[in-house]
């Protein structure tokens, strides 16, 4: 009775090993290419507009019709390689509420190198402001080896393209909040980049996670070894 009953709890457990499968998101490293973007949106409240026409205005979207990332208005802040987690963030109470360019991309220990454009000093700026005035606007631009399923949490928008900026594979472009992830899945071999604005004041967060999943089989030898586990118990008491 000992053994059949051990041996049908084991099974049990290997069972439902098998049938649960839980995702695991961990952020995604790797070296890029980083250009930053900043100016005043020309509808923003400290110029008398409404908060709803200053947050609807093209400066303040992340896509590729941003008027201060194609130049229309602000200006190009530096151009850089970054090196390590696309975990990027800032409190609502830094800089009094403005954020901190440097400390944002610093916030995982990243290391930035080789500018092509400004130098880290001219990071040493804040981000935005309230009331949908001062943003700031990221281009980074990536490589993968490998095939990439995850999410993206950011505050304000961000979406991901390929092909040069001419294909969107998801996004949430229009000013949001972190509470708002979405999901995407970018091919293997391939380049991708991510257009991220800050608007509207701290807090500032770009996380980008890669979810995966254990692959059945090595939940099923799991459960393999559970068995084996519960037979060795069953032999040892029998000697006992």
């Amino acid at each position: 009775m000992l053994r059949a009953a051990l041996l049908g709890a084991v099974a049990c457990g290997a069972i439902s090993l098998a049938g649960v499968a839980t995702a695991h998101a961990t952020p995604v490293s790797g070296t890029y290419n980083i250009t930053v973007w900043q100016g005043y949106n020309p509808q923003g409240t400290n110029f008398g507009y409404s908060s709803q026409t200053a947050e609807r205005n093209l400066s303040q979207q992340a896509n590729t019709s941003n008027t201060i990332f194609n130049g229309s208005v602000g200006k190009e802040l530096a151009a850089f390689t970054y090196t390590g987690a696309l975990n990027l963030y800032q409190p609502g109470t830094a800089n009094n509420g403005e954020g901190n360019i440097l400390s944002f991309l610093q916030y995982s220990s990243g290391q930035l190198t080789g500018f092509t454009y400004g130098n880290s000093g001219a990071l040493k700026t804040a981000m935005s402001s309230s009331g949908f005035n001062l943003t700031t606007v990221f281009e980074i631009q990536g490589y993968l080896d490998h095939s990439l399923t995850g999410t993206i949490n950011s505050d304000d928008g961000s979406t991901v393209y390929t092909n040069n900026l001419q294909t969107v594979i998801a996004g949430a472009a229009a000013p949001q909040t972190a509470s708002n992830p979405y999901s995407f899945s970018l091919p293997g071999n391939s380049a991708f980049q991510i257009l991220y604005v800050e608007a509207n004041g701290a807090p500032a967060k770009l996380l980008v996670n890669e979810t995966s999943v254990p692959e059945p089989g090595s939940l099923a030898l799991l459960g393999t070894g559970l068995l084996g586990l519960g037979l060795i118990s069953t032999r040892r008491r029998r000697k006992a």
